[in-house]
């Protein structure tokens, strides 16, 4: 069997960092990790190919020398998902579709021309898949009937795509979330029983990328990273005299609730281990809003509390946020910029209320009778920062967008990120480990020149720059790759920010 494994492209998203990927020479931020654990599923005896559509084109010699399409997506990739489909579908490819988004609308991927849709986790749903194929068996609908045994999860085929196009490496030590936030769907989808690999398969992993050369930034994907903090733990202590005997290699980064602040040692741990960056729930300031939410976990500690707290300790912090919550009160976009403020959070993810299909939020409005059609034009985007609230909103609709708007151009004004991003680093605990220098690649230097051109030369907001730079220089020499990197990953934010406001205020005027 011939496989052709497609990964759909994404739309510029606030993740995307299209003009820093242009600047690096790179074709995207990530590898496609759920399709590389897929077709280590596979029979070895099958010949695959994987094309990331993010920045490859599938060739007219690869549509004809594949005997199956096998395509995955997240509900942000669903356009690019669809329209792949129907390619395959139209030339007579037998084709199966998997993901999260396929997950939630399958009926809807079979009306677009899928031959399977599979539910589920690939460890469960592969091998039956296989097992139809090669018994002629035309199961349409895949489902897995229980959770993965991760102890079992083969290692993600590393060696089926080019390192050298993502700016980074993923890898994944656990699924579930043990926490019931009513607008998240990663409990309906990965239950909330935390599973998780082991230490040694987590290394197997890593030492594969090393021997590949890698020697960048790798993402745990993991929704929740501190999930088990037993089994992180650990990890973390497989992994510290691992990158210790490698002279730390890699940079690595993960998600997390807010309650991370509450386990010391594990920030610890984390820290000499070789993790710089964490990206945290905090959601909202509002604490009605945090209650019906079912976030009760950033009741217990605090937003401000637990961002001094890890900041603090030498972590970087990416904040999510949302506006659009039933207990909102007017003025949620100054309560979000007094709190970056704060707590100079250099990078805030906000994003509008979206209820995904299946999740807590999703049925309790369903019951409401607020939930719009998802065909609404004024729907484009569904689960980007461009698209609208798929539901009647408490507030009125245009009041939260025009918020939204403000939101992202004041955290993004050039001169109130450069001061955030300085004390955010400013701040920051001495580091637990000394790393050897690596010399960036030209592409890096590239990037950095671009940046610098820029920022401290073209912009009004220039004198800030060089006022910044200078400063950190003197204050925390050893921190000045994470802000500089911190300053080029601006360079998409401050042009993104256009993007959000364009495109929303003609969703608005799009709709009936």
């Amino acid at each position: 069997m011939k496989a052709l494994l497609v990964n759909p492209a994404f739309p510029p998203t606030f993740w995307s960092l299209d003009r820093v990927m242009n600047m690096l020479n790179k074709g995207s931020t990530h590898p496609p990790l759920g399709l590389l654990t897929v077709a280590a599923l596979l029979p070895d005896d099958w010949e695959l190919k994987l094309v990331d559509l993010s920045f490859q084109r599938i060739s007219e010699s690869d549509w004809q020398d594949c005997d199956l399409v096998l395509v995955t997506g997240m509900m942000v990739q669903h356009r690019g998902l669809v329209q792949t489909v129907r390619e395959a579908a139209r030339r007579g490819k037998p084709v199966v579709v998997g993901g999260s988004y396929a997950y939630h609308f399958p009926e809807e991927i079979l009306r677009a021309g899928a031959d399977v849709v599979v539910r589920g986790e690939g460890e469960i749903t592969v091998p039956r898949l296989v097992d139809n194929l090669r018994r002629g068996r035309k199961e349409r609908i895949i489902e897995a009937d229980r959770t993965a045994d991760l102890t079992e999860s083969p290692a993600p085929r590393y060696d089926l795509i080019d390192l050298n196009r993502y700016a980074d490496m993923s890898v994944q030590f656990s699924r579930g979330c043990p926490f019931a936030c009513e607008f998240c769907d990663v409990t309906l989808m990965l239950g909330k029983k935390v599973r998780t690999k082991t230490p040694e398969q987590v290394l197997q992993e890593l030492e594969t990328l090393y021997r590949m050369g890698w020697r960048r930034a790798v993402f745990f994907v993991d929704d929740n990273f501190l999930g088990n903090p037993i089994k992180t733990r650990a990890l973390l202590e497989a992994l510290i005299p691992w990158m210790e005997a490698r002279r730390y290699p890699f940079d690595f980064y993960t998600q997390a609730s807010v309650n991370l602040a509450r386990h010391e040692s594990l920030m610890d741990m984390m820290l000499r281990a070789g993790f710089y960056a964490v990206f945290l729930g905090v959601e909202t300031t509002d604490e009605e809003s945090l209650r019906q939410a079912g976030k009760t976990q950033n009741l217990v500690v605090r937003a401000d509390e637990a961002c001094d707290k890890i900041n603090r300790a030498g972590l970087q912090i990416i904040a999510g946020c949302i506006l659009g919550f039933d207990q909102e009160r007017p003025g949620a976009d100054e309560r979000l910029i007094a709190f970056a403020k704060r707590q100079c959070i250099p990078e805030m993810f906000v994003t509008l209320l979206q209820a995904g299909p299946g999740t807590a939020l999703w049925n309790r409005l369903q019951e409401e009778g607020r939930l719009l059609p998802l065909e609404d034009a004024a729907l484009q985007d569904y689960s980007n920062q461009t698209g609208l609230c798929n539901f009647t909103t408490t507030r009125p609709l245009t009041e939260i967008v025009e918020e939204f708007i403000h939101l992202y151009e004041a955290l993004y004004d050039p001169v109130f990120f450069l001061e955030r991003a300085f004390h955010h680093f400013d701040r920051m605990a001495s580091p637990k480990i000394k790393k050897p220098f690596r010399p960036p690649s030209r592409h890096e230097i590239r990037a950095v020149l671009m940046s610098f051109f820029r920022q401290g030369i073209v912009r009004p907001s220039r004198f800030k720059f060089w006022m910044v730079m200078l400063k950190a220089l003197l204050r925390f020499p050893e921190r000045m790759p994470g802000l500089i990197s911190t300053c080029i990953k601006g360079e998409h934010f401050f042009k993104y920010r256009e993007t959000i406001a364009t495109t929303l205020r003609r969703r608005l005027r799009e709709m009936p």
